[in-house]
């Protein structure tokens, strides 16, 4: 690499970095490199001096390459055996009554909305508990104004009758749009996987198909956040393409090994 180039793509993890996304920053290199190269082409530039340049005169650019970043991959009940099992293991009588959640990288919201319809179903049917709030985070703020929104096409309607059966909510003929009882019990905020999360106040957290995008180090970081904001007994859920590494910490017992569900021991 030469040195232009080098320079060029320590400008631009600056920027990322002043805008409070250092977590992009810490991305492997083939995801970061990829999608970094399209924003490339879609403005037209040669190489990241130039680009770097751009970001220097366009704030508007700065964001844009944020949400190019960002990982989007979502849907509603997405891998609906895992949450028929998570939902199973919330209606425990050891669950506690009342009950804080995390969905950690949530994107456009569709994995927060899913666990609040869970809880919701839960409370209604007298399983798990009966005060729960969901608290969703995720770096880019346009992904996460759609998931303050709350509204999705219809097949979001279809995924969610899939694990739930009738499904809450407005449903059109083009749109889905979440309950409105739901709303006030779920709470969307722009952070940083890789800063110190709140400790120990967690009874849930999800993290799903998030930490196979950062580098080894930047996964040992974020796990041990993680673990950090998790009291002993809850619950954590990572994503099928999760390392099985995971499953060899010494605070974590498998709940489910197939579902990739963890339990905090210490």
């Amino acid at each position: 690499m030469t040195a232009p180039i080098e320079t060029g793509l320590l400008r631009i993890r600056r920027h990322l970095t002043a805008m409070g996304a250092e977590a992009l920053t810490q991305f492997k290199g083939s995801y970061f490199d990829r999608r970094l190269q399209s924003r490339l082409r879609v403005r037209g530039v040669a190489d990241p001096t130039a680009y770097a340049d751009l970001l220097d005169r366009e704030p508007d650019e700065r964001r844009r390459l944020l949400s190019a970043l960002a990982i989007g991959v979502t849907s509603f009940f997405r891998n609906p055996t895992a949450w028929t099992r998570l939902g199973a293991l919330l209606g425990e009588s050891t669950t506690p009554v009342t009950l804080t959640a995390w969905s950690a990288g949530c994107a456009t919201g569709e994995e927060a909305w899913s666990l609040a319809l869970l809880l919701a179903d839960l409370e209604s049917r007298g399983r798990g508990p009966i005060d729960w709030r969901v608290e969703a985070t995720d770096l880019d703020e346009r992904s996460l104004e759609v998931a303050r929104a709350g509204s999705y096409s219809p097949r979001a309607a279809a995924d969610v009758a899939a694990v739930l059966g009738p499904v809450p909510g407005d449903v059109s003929s083009d749109r889905f749009v979440v309950p409105e009882a739901l709303r006030p019990r779920v709470r969307f905020a722009q952070a940083d996987l890789t800063a110190p999360a709140p400790t120990g106040d967690h009874d849930l957290i999800l993290c799903r198909n998030v930490l196979i995008y950062f580098t080894p180090a930047a996964q040992a970081r974020v796990m041990d956040h993680l673990l950090g904001a998790l009291r002993p007994g809850g619950l954590l859920m990572l994503g099928k393409a999760e390392l099985a590494a995971f499953d060899l910490l010494p605070r974590l017992a498998l709940a489910d090994r197939r579902e990739r569900i963890y339990r905090r021991i210490a």
